[in-house]
């Protein structure tokens, strides 16, 4: 580590390529984070959006608001998992059907 910080300190050139490229770096990261930060506001503010569209209190203070985004991941969750219930229904019984109709023409029944 050493002898890197000493090649970099008695070349200049080398300094200035590794100025540049944490530059690079650095701006990288920054660009990164505005688009994280940006996107975050934008679902924050679609939330806000269907909470008054669906006529829904819309939260004052930070515990109401993850109260209400605890209630509505949970609404989700439950119909979710039963929409997923139906799907998986549905997909046994049509495979049962293909599988009987195959087995139908293999035996020639």
């Amino acid at each position: 580590m050493e002898t890197i910080i000493k090649l970099l300190t008695s070349n200049p050139t080398y300094m200035a390529v590794a100025v540049i490229l944490a530059l690079f770096i650095v701006i990288g990261l920054v660009k990164k984070i505005v688009k994280l930060v940006l996107v975050v506001s934008a679902i924050f503010i679609l939330y806000i959006a269907y909470l008054s569209w669906t006529g829904q209190d819309v939260p004052k203070t930070v515990e109401s608001l993850k109260e209400s985004v605890s209630k509505s991941t949970e609404n989700f969750k439950s119909t979710a998992s039963g929409k997923l219930e139906e799907v998986t229904e549905s997909a046994k019984k049509v495979a049962e059907k293909k599988v009987g109709e195959k087995v139908g023409e293999i035996f020639g029944e």
